[in-house]
């Protein structure tokens, strides 16, 4: 056994995977050569169920790497079931999520661990830049935008709890077991619901730009669109869940319920003038036709088809959940 498996590590690195295997090996060997001491972190993978080569490629690195690792196999249906258990399995003071997809920079867990050191007992969640791989810069990538913050330069700024996504985040365990970690009757959209439930105890969300990971998922339109959809029925559900949010859901997700201004009401009806079941074809056949020449004009209209998909799911969960 690895000396270091007897040591308390400082923080847990939690990675939920699902037949990612090619990349999770990118992002396993980039934990490898973090600039601290191996003593002070963990890494648990917790493979859900994955049908690829996942299961054996972890079995070989187990036995090669000189990091604190743990694979951990399990059918969970979810990445917050998964991270969930990961949390369960830890040992570390601190939790650092990563995807199986975000591939750290060497100063990532070092970063992480000095901000919360820095804090002490304040109760804190660091969140780092996740950055788009460049060389999926290309047209047959349908998602670009959503993973980068649009922040002036800042070595820590504070966030508002609805900018939270979990990769390239750390905080304190002990914050996320008294709150059950995370909802894992949502889909989508878990990482945000989780971040209100924090917010609502005090916890405060830092953004350091300088501690990245890139994120590495290439995905076609037809995934893209499929994500979208899961992201409606979540929003659908959590709208059920939380009555005081529901403002701030309609507002934020451009889905239609009673609490929407009129003057976004207004905005909703155009809108779906426009963008609708009979016109989404066109839009998508036109973002596929310019995608190439004019990918500015196309990624407007994959938006345009994505938030549709949003809004059409989130009506068809009111509707199911009126039944």
């Amino acid at each position: 056994m690895k000396k270091q498996l007897d040591l308390k590590p400082k923080i847990s690195v939690i990675i939920p995977s699902h037949n990612r295997h090619l990349v999770l090996r990118d992002v396993l060997h980039g934990l490898e050569k973090q600039d601290c001491s191996k003593y002070s972190y963990e890494v648990i993978v917790v493979d859900d169920g994955s049908t690829d080569e996942t299961a054996e490629f972890l079995k070989q690195f187990s036995r090669q790497t000189t990091m604190n690792f743990r694979p951990v196999i399990g059918k969970c249906g979810s990445a917050s079931a998964s991270r969930n258990l990961g949390i369960n399995r830890s040992k570390g003071d601190y939790i650092l999520f990563l995807d199986a997809d975000t591939i750290p920079e060497e100063t990532l867990i070092l970063r992480h661990l000095q901000h919360q050191n820095h804090f002490g007992d304040s109760k804190v969640c660091i969140l780092g830049q996740v950055s788009m791989a460049p060389e999926l810069n290309h047209a047959d990538q349908a998602r670009l935008w959503e993973t980068e913050f649009n922040l002036e330069q800042a070595e820590l700024i504070e966030l508002e709890w609805w900018k939270y996504r979990t990769a390239n985040t750390s905080i304190k365990k002990s914050l996320l077991k008294r709150l059950g970690g995370f909802n894992t009757k949502l889909l989508a959209a878990e990482d945000t619901e989780l971040a209100y439930r924090l917010s609502q105890t005090g916890v405060r969300f830092y953004y350091d730009e300088s501690i990245v990971a890139t994120h590495y998922h290439p995905i076609d339109l037809e995934n893209y669109l499929h994500k979208a959809s899961v992201y409606g029925q979540a929003v659908g559900r959590w709208y059920q869940m939380n009555p005081e949010l529901r403002r701030h859901l309609v507002m934020r997700y451009g889905v239609f319920a009673v609490e929407l201004p009129l003057e976004s009401k207004v905005k909703y009806f155009i809108r779906s003038l426009i963008v609708n079941r009979a016109t989404l074809p066109v839009i998508v056949f036109l973002g596929k036709l310019v995608r190439r020449d004019w990918f500015m004009a196309s990624d407007v209209l994959y938006k345009c088809a994505y938030k549709y998909r949003i809004r059409r799911a989130f009506r068809q969960s009111m509707a199911a959940a009126t039944k």
